[in-house]
């Protein structure tokens, strides 16, 4: 086959390198399928690949004609995997076996392209035959070998590995992959700065292999490794260069063998021989050493500097007639008598001569140390100059004496607590505050078991935060205390801070004081606050209302003022209009009916006018009452066109009107009012509307 139509169609660069692989040999034969029409075309290279007659290549075939040639265990998969490429269209790449003529099977390697038209339908299905039996013959080998390989590095102990000349590991076994703590896959590739955690550490393995692959030279080393969890190890490594077949360095082998635990134990020698030394160098102690067999004693610079003595080797004589003359017997003794009575420490205190004739006050302990039949050899021990801190406790006792004194006097009790041995120190007056006798034993439980149950927390809260090293606040609290043996409350306060050494609260004291007379002083006078501020309240509240009401007084006697002033205006106004018309009807008489209704219509509204003269005058108290017997529901009836006019379209006004209504003794125009003012106060009382009911009925009040 010469040409592949379908190919040059698409792309003329493609059908170069089809045509170049099928010059190679690569391709072993070409197809293009018709999807839509099932029609297949092939090459004779293909049928001869596919065990067909090479005149096959001349028609049409279908895809079935060439699949039966699958080996059935690949024909389900290859089948599937047509049928997804024509389903979604592009590359299509399956391996698998084919009969050959011989009736053999080999593996064969389709490569295709589905092309798809623009309704998404499988058009074209050109492609290409590649034989790779040889080249998977080829692999198996490969990996035949590189299995052995492998095996053979996993059995290997310690750390075996192969890098390339750019210090990139090739293989590692099962140590590699535990030092890196990544598997295989992840670190094969990748270089030691790339690997390990420590940067200097993998700079170091790196130089290293730099400098053995550029000699070309073998060598043995030992090298700090750093596990991944943390582990650090010594590795006795052989490291050599490795070569091709003509001899060049291409890389790097190498093995390693953990020698931590022989690294631990010489160091560990070394380092007791080096703390040893140091200790005798820096200690404040005398440090000393007596071999029992010839008394010789080997002492460090410390007796120098603690004693003014500048001997190195002296006796044991020479010690024990340093020592006060008054201690010596009992310290001969007493050293004698673990030495000579298997006992392995001593300890105890006494007065050693210094240089200058003075005594230093020293604590002494040592240790025996003997073979294995239980013969003293040798006893190390170690003098502490107690001289500072005998003089420190004097100074102390002096001065907690001098506090004692001055808390006693003003009426204070102090308090100490121990932080490192949980020791509380109360004096008789501080056990008073808790209700406790004074020859009584006190602890810290008692402090906090003395609390007032609503004190406890803040009292104990603001204790730890003067405790706390991050925060060292003052404590400075108010509590109150039930008395562990009376059970009487009392008012404490405390003021106090605490003592750190190295970053820890190591001592927390202060002083307190009984404030239970002063808290129900204060109580008391805040009684007496309250009440004063009651009684000024209410009188305040009594003037206010006083004043409000001779205010509205005041008020209503301007409005009555004024209303009167109005009314007497306006009834005189009035008396010019009611007598011109009452003297006008008389003058018509019946002459003119039209004329004499029309008077009349004025004369009723002049009366009304006058009515409401007289309400304001009774208003304004400048009438006086004129109380009649009247009828109640006249006056209500009579009062409609008023009420409706005053509630507004919002309020439905309906009366009722009781049936054998008594007489009512009252003033027309008082009760007006009193009824306008209910209505009125009731629309007020609906903004929003409603409806609005005037009753009337007879009512007995029993006034008994």
């Amino acid at each position: 086959m010469t040409s592949l139509p379908s190919f040059a169609t698409r792309d003329s660069r493609a059908t170069d390198s089809v045509n170049m692989a099928l010059a190679a040999g690569a391709i072993v034969g070409t197809w293009f399928w018709d999807v839509q029409a099932d029609q297949l075309t092939v090459d004779e290279a293909l049928a001869r690949a596919f065990g067909l007659d090479p005149a096959m290549a001349q028609r049409k075939l279908h895809l079935q004609d060439v699949l039966g040639a699958v080996h059935p265990d690949d024909l389900p998969a290859l089948s599937a995997a047509i049928e997804q490429t024509v389903q979604t269209g592009g590359r299509f790449a399956h391996q698998y076996r084919a009969r050959a003529t011989d009736g053999s099977y080999h593996w064969l390697e389709s490569i295709g392209r589905v092309d798809m038209d623009a309704q998404g339908r499988a058009l074209g299905f050109p492609g290409v035959l590649i034989d790779i039996d040889e080249r998977l013959r080829v692999e198996a080998e490969r990996d035949q070998a590189q299995a052995l390989l492998r095996s053979f590095v996993e059995a290997a102990p310690g750390v075996m590995y192969a890098k390339d000349r750019q210090g990139r590991l090739l293989i590692g076994n099962h140590g590699t992959t535990e030092l890196i703590g990544l598997p295989p896959g992840e670190y094969i590739g990748r270089t030691d700065a790339e690997l390990l955690a420590d940067p200097a550490q993998a700079a170091s393995v790196m130089a290293t292999d730099e400098r053995i692959m550029s000699s070309g030279n073998s060598e043995q080393l030992e090298e700090e490794v750093s596990f991944p969890d943390g582990r650090r190890a010594w590795w006795l490594s052989t490291k050599s260069p490795l070569r091709d077949a003509d001899g060049a360095v291409i890389g790097l082998v190498g093995t390693s063998l953990d020698i931590t635990d022989r690294k631990a134990a010489e160091a560990e020698r070394r380092d007791i021989e080096e703390r040893y030394r140091l200790a005798a160098q820096a200690t404040n102690d005398a440090i000393w050493d007596w071999r029992i067999a010839d008394g010789q004693v080997i002492w460090n610079e410390a007796l120098a500097s603690l004693f003014g003595h500048t001997e190195k080797n002296t006796t044991a004589q020479w010690w024990l007639q340093h020592i006060h003359p008054d201690d010596r017997a009992r310290i001969d003794h007493g050293i004698h008598a673990v030495i000579d009575g298997n006992g392995s420490g001593w300890t105890d205190e006494y007065r050693f001569q210094r240089a200058d004739g003075s005594y230093a006050s020293v604590l002494d302990r040592g240790t025996v140390l003997r073979d294995a039949d239980g013969t003293p050899l040798r006893m190390i021990g170690a003098m502490l100059d107690l001289s500072g801190r005998k003089a420190a406790e004097a100074a102390l006792a002096d001065s907690e004496e001098r506090l004692r004194l001055a808390t006693e006097a003003g009426e204070q009790g102090f308090w100490d607590v121990d932080m490192v041995q949980d020791v509380l120190i109360w004096p008789a007056r501080t056990k008073a505050m808790f209700g406790i006798s004074a020859g009584a034993p006190v602890t810290m439980d008692d402090f906090r078991a003395g609390l007032h149950p609503d004190d406890r927390a803040a009292t104990l809260a603001a204790f730890a935060a003067a405790c706390d090293p991050e925060r060292r606040e003052t404590y400075d609290v108010e509590y109150r205390t039930v008395g562990k043996e009376d059970g009487i409350v009392r008012w404490v306060a405390a003021k106090g801070r605490g003592i750190f050494e190295f970053g820890r609260c190591v001592r927390v004291l202060g002083v307190a004081i009984d404030i239970t007379a002063r808290k129900a002083a204060d109580a008391r006078l805040q009684e007496l606050n309250g009440q004063l501020e009651a009684r000024v309240r209410a009188e305040v509240a009594e003037r206010l209302r006083v004043e409000e009401a001779l205010r509205q007084s005041r008020k209503m006697e301007a409005v009555g003022q004024l209303t009167g002033g109005i009314a007497h205006d306006f009834n005189n106004m009035l008396a010019t209009v009611i007598g011109p018309l009452d003297l006008l009807a008389l003058r018509l008489g019946d002459s003119d009916a039209r004329a004499s209704r029309y008077i009349e219509m004025a004369l009723d509204g002049a009366q009304r006018a006058a009515q409401l003269t007289q309400r304001l005058l009774a208003f304004s108290r400048q009438q006086p009452l004129q109380p009649v017997a009247m009828d109640a529901n006249r006056l209500v009836a009579g009062m409609t066109d008023l009420l409706v006019h005053s509630l507004g379209s919002s309020i439905i006004l309906e009366t009722a009107l009781g049936a054998g209504l008594w007489w009512t003794h009252a003033d027309a125009n008082q009760l007006e009012n009193v009824v306008l003012n209910l209505a009125v106060n009731a629309r007020d009382a609906m903004p929003s509307g409603g409806r609005l009911k005037i009753e009337t009925r007879n009512q007995r009040v029993d006034l008994s």
